[in-house]
């Protein structure tokens, strides 16, 4: 997925967050007006915004409790992914450093034995740091 398809995923996700946002806070406001013109007494007016008030932080909590929920399955997701390619670099790295080794044994008559292995610890430290690299990645989607 390039970074043009993940930004224009936040870009969506920011507009229909922001209408939700701009909607409910309409409602809001159209409630209010509604129930300081209509005509009731004080006391009935108080209960009525009192009871609005109530529906409207439940409802609050139930999207608050989506909005977690929801966010919480997604870190989920990119940790399973994130770690998925963890893994799959990792066996890779280790397959191309026995195909390197296999290439060793077989070609140590041809070689300077001491290039093969200088070149042989640099595959190994690129490796190591791939591994750090990624580890550093996980730990960032963890957190």
């Amino acid at each position: 997925m390039t970074s043009r398809e993940m930004n224009g995923k936040d870009d969506s996700r920011t507009n229909s967050r922001d209408f939700l946002v701009g909607a409910f806070i309409g409602a809001l406001a159209g409630a209010a007006a509604a129930l300081l013109f209509a005509p009731k007494s004080g006391r009935d007016l108080r209960t009525t915004i009192n009871g609005q008030t109530n529906n409207i932080l439940e409802k609050t909590d139930k999207v608050k409790e989506k909005a977690l929920s929801k966010s919480n399955e997604l870190a989920n997701v990119a940790k399973e992914k994130a770690s998925s390619v963890v893994h799959s670099v990792s066996h890779q790295s280790h397959e191309l450093l026995e195909k390197v080794r296999d290439k060793q044994v077989l070609d140590e008559s041809d070689r300077d034995s001491a290039d093969f292995q200088n070149s042989s610890e640099e595959i190994q430290r690129k490796l190591e740091e791939t591994q750090r690299a990624f580890d550093e990645t996980e730990s960032k989607l963890n957190h």
